[in-house]
């Protein structure tokens, strides 16, 4: 695809306007935004463009959490912590039945008494011998047991996990108010549109074609080519790899007062 007809296209759809609202967000929602275009990122290989959140952002309905059910924002679960659902407890049960027959008792579905005691966790390691899956099935007594005790519990038994299982802490990124600013300041939202569609159209954006569509006013502080190559590609890369979600969502989780604040109650934070 030549440049000339990629800057057709590109104008056919996007537009920097759409994003004009982006402010207007709340932190949650401003976290919904990011967790969608993550996920369509991870699942680009799966579909061939029938994607219907993918098409509403080619269709110019670039924010999407505003399409959503607020209900739907609120932070009932999150990536660190869930509750345990029947259909996970299938899985784990076929997949016993598929790479270890042994664990049954000979001739029934009923599992062996040594593999009934053993922890899921430890049971599905030794079996499956990934590393992709790092789950830990565990469970609290909500009703005889205070928060506080099961924090500190949580406390005591998780250096001895990750020493039972040789799995080590992941680093946590220093991420504050200023860098979620920094988010809205350098365009990465509508970047990591520009970059999803690349990625789906299987080309290449270079650096001078997304300054130029990403910062079009004649007003706009523009960020060059060398801007977004040190700083802020790397920046929107990063955020549709799922980290920067992360990032967010760590940083609600420690300041959930300020989940529904509009992005732009919390630049006057700053």
């Amino acid at each position: 695809m030549k440049v000339n007809e990629i800057n057709i296209e590109l104008q056919s759809w996007f537009n920097i306007e759409n994003y004009q609202d982006v402010e207007k967000l709340s932190l949650r929602a401003f976290y919904k935004e990011f967790q969608v275009r993550r996920n369509i990122c991870e699942g680009m290989d799966f579909f061939e463009g029938d994607h219907p959140t993918f098409k509403m952002i080619l269709g110019g309905k670039s924010l999407i959490s505003q399409t959503m059910n607020m209900e739907e924002l609120s932070n009932h679960n999150n990536s660190h912590i869930h509750q345990v659902s029947f259909k996970q407890l299938e899985s784990l049960k076929r997949t016993l039945e598929l790479f270890s027959h042994d664990s049954f008792v000979k001739g029934t579905n009923e599992l062996k008494k040594e593999i009934r005691s053993q922890p899921i966790t430890s049971i599905m390691k030794d079996i499956i011998k990934e590393n992709s899956d790092n789950r830990l099935f565990i469970s609290f007594d909500i009703k005889y047991s205070s928060d506080e005790e099961i924090i500190n519990a949580l406390k005591v038994m998780l250096p001895i996990w990750r020493d039972d299982y040789q799995i080590t802490e992941s680093k946590v990124e220093k991420f504050g108010l200023a860098k979620i600013i920094k988010l809205i300041d350098y365009r990465i939202l509508p970047m990591m549109d520009l970059l999803l569609w690349a990625k789906f159209k299987k080309i290449a954006l270079t650096n001078t074609v997304l300054s130029r569509i990403l910062y079009p006013r004649l007003t706009d502080e523009i960020r060059g080519e060398e801007q977004l190559k040190e700083t802020d590609r790397p920046l929107a890369e990063k955020a549709l790899s799922g980290e920067t979600c992360k990032s967010i969502e760590n940083f609600i989780n420690k300041n959930n007062h300020m989940e529904s604040i509009a992005l732009s109650g919390l630049r006057s934070l700053l």
